[in-house]
């Protein structure tokens, strides 16, 4: 048998793979925090410091990073690192891949002894990689080497992808009909009933959904909730530190909304805070709601709701009687004219026979649940 010199082998094909960084946490143009070997050294600007670095705990750093990387486990994610020859699966070295730049904030970090501007950085954010983002299609891609791509930041389960429309960032983001219905349904009635809410809008008969980032390119930036709480479901504590913050009002606003659609997956990552300059100045508008009213509408056998007024009546209206929050009056014939007009841009689901009318009816049922 052959002698085969594995060691060589392994030698000849092995490539570098320490990502570990060291440098500096950038706030804009300002150094906030000293990073070495990846790891927390020292603050240098307290009030700048991400939430969940505030403390300064060993491991901050590490936590943070992990917060801001591309789900992993999406299929097309797999793709846009392939194209970006980023081979590991490791999340601080995904985003140290990106140098944690993310659209709706503004951090990024320096390499140590480097000369470079957050303007330069930012400047250097490139959309050539959404078709791949999308639909995995890694030939129609406009991206260069000295290019940074939004998507290795870019966070959540469904396929998704950030581009440039008019000189403006807008989150493109595909599901089924049902859960981009959803989404823009809620944003819609939200919006009427005069709450802070996200505008979205169907694409491409909705098979796809959009909508503009609402921190205008880092003009503010958000926070998620889970930096406080460290934990994806969280919701309790969550609601203390708002109602310390003193934003309960705009936050049961939500919950109404979260009540209203039978929206099951309200988590710490999907609503949170709006700092400028380290000042908290809000909480962030309503937002993700595409698994409202799909975990009824997937299922034609829950047609009767019960299901989403149990889950009303366990979950969100005790927070809503806790806070004594003011149940707002609904003209259900505007819900009616809200939901048709929805329906006008997802033509597939215009034309299923009685869709509106059981949409209708979980939204009716709920907000009677709610007043009862």
């Amino acid at each position: 048998m052959k002698q085969v010199d594995l060691l060589n082998i392994v030698n000849k094909y092995s490539k570098d793979e320490n990502y570990d960084f060291s440098g500096y946490l950038m706030y804009k143009d300002k150094a906030i925090a000293e990073i070495k070997d990846t790891n927390f050294i020292k603050s240098l600007e307290d009030n700048l410091l991400p939430i969940i670095m505030i403390n300064k705990n060993i491991g901050s750093f590490e936590s943070w990073l992990q917060t801001r990387v591309i789900d992993t486990h999406r299929t097309n994610s797999r793709q846009i690192r392939r194209r970006l020859s980023v081979r590991t699966e490791v999340p601080k070295e995904i985003v140290i891949k990106a140098r944690a730049v993310s659209i709706t904030d503004n951090y990024w970090l320096k390499w140590a002894n480097e000369s470079i501007t957050y303007n330069e950085v930012r400047s250097r954010l490139s959309d050539g990689l959404n078709t791949i983002a999308l639909y995995g299609n890694t030939i129609e891609s406009n991206f260069t080497n000295l290019d940074i791509s939004p998507e290795l930041t870019n966070i959540g389960s469904f396929e998704k992808c950030w581009k440039l429309i008019d000189g403006h960032w807008y989150m493109i983001k595909k599901g089924s009909y049902k859960e981009n219905f959803a989404e823009v349904l809620v944003s819609n009635i939200a919006l009427e009933l005069g709450f802070k809410a996200v505008k979205y809008e169907s694409m491409d008969d909705g098979k796809l959904v959009k909508c503009k980032d609402f921190t205008n390119s880092g003009e503010v930036d958000f926070e998620p909730m889970f930096s406080f709480v460290k934990d994806y479901w969280e919701v309790d504590d969550s609601i203390k530190i708002i109602d310390e913050l003193g934003y309960m009002q705009d936050f049961l606003d939500i919950t109404f909304m979260d009540a209203l659609c039978y929206n099951i997956d309200r988590h710490t990552f999907n609503f949170g805070i709006l700092r400028k300059d380290g000042e908290v100045i809000g909480l962030a508008p309503n937002f993700d709601n595409n698994l409202a009213l799909s975990g009824v509408l997937n299922d034609n056998a829950l047609e009767k709701t019960w299901y989403s007024t149990s889950f009303t009546k366990n979950n969100y209206k005790p927070v809503l009687e806790e806070y004594s929050y003011d149940i707002p009056k609904i003209n259900f014939e505007k819900i009616k004219s809200i939901i048709y007009e929805t329906l006008k841009s997802f033509p597939t689901l215009e034309n299923e026979d009685g869709f509106n009318e059981v949409v209708f009816k979980i939204i009716k049922n709920n907000y009677e649940e709610m007043l009862n």
